[in-house]
């Protein structure tokens, strides 16, 4: 799907782009012996009742669930396992497997070890990509090679021009980055050092562009990055 980012760059111009996902085609076709092209559905595995969690306060312990799949089978629902599923909607439940309507949302801090280091109240973000204020590079170029080595990238987007005059704001941002083989890293908000968040209630992302250029053509991708990588002392 392909959505607008107000974008802009080191020579204090702005515009509005397009991005969208890149996505892979398939290389390996899927058919029946027949030759038929088969198609994915989703289908029921199990019921709450036959959770884990759900046997355990059924039978007690683990030796009850032991004991009770040796001579039955409490973790199958025979009638309602297999069947087709054609909509779905997430639900919460408490621990007696009943929806609530009401919940606090939180969020759990980790140090760079791995400890848990405190849990708070979740921030709900407002999107920020097409706001008053462009997202625009923050600081100077980074080498490419070094942003490989200290960010897990978790989405990538390509950018794409909607006009003459996106193309050229576009191409002269690749070759920047291409003649220089470095990324630019991408602030949004008033003073441009905020993280990017997409849309209303999403998480933020720090994002770094990636420029190529071949002859009269270029690409222009946005890498996401949520999960620095830091060393343990």
């Amino acid at each position: 799907m392909e959505r607008y980012i107000n974008l802009g760059d080191t020579k204090g111009r702005n515009a509005e782009i397009l991005f969208s996902g890149i996505s892979k085609k398939p290389v390996i076709k899927v058919v029946t012996q027949a030759g038929e092209p088969v198609k994915t559905l989703r289908v029921l595995k199990a019921g709450a009742g036959c959770s884990y969690e759900a046997l355990v306060k059924k039978f007690g312990n683990d030796v009850g669930v032991s004991e009770a799949l040796i001579t039955d089978d409490p973790d199958i629902d025979l009638v309602n396992t297999g069947r087709f599923i054609r909509s779905v909607q997430k639900v919460y439940v408490n621990g007696k497997n009943r929806p609530v309507y009401s919940i606090n949302c939180t969020e759990q801090i980790f140090r760079a070890d791995g400890t848990f280091k405190e849990e708070r109240p979740k921030k709900e973000l407002e999107g920020n990509i097409l706001a008053e204020f462009p997202v625009r590079p923050v600081g100077k170029l980074l080498p490419r090679k070094e942003l490989y080595n200290k960010f897990v990238f978790a989405k990538k987007y390509q950018l794409s021009h909607v006009n003459g005059l996106t193309f050229d704001f576009l191409m002269d941002l690749a070759k920047e980055l291409s003649e220089k083989d470095s990324m630019m890293m991408l602030g949004a908000g008033a003073k441009g050092t905020d993280p990017l968040v997409f849309q209303d209630g999403g998480k933020s992302y720090r994002a770094f562009l990636e420029g190529r250029v071949k002859e009269d053509g270029y690409v222009l991708l946005m890498h996401l990055s949520n999960l620095e990588l830091k060393g343990i002392l």
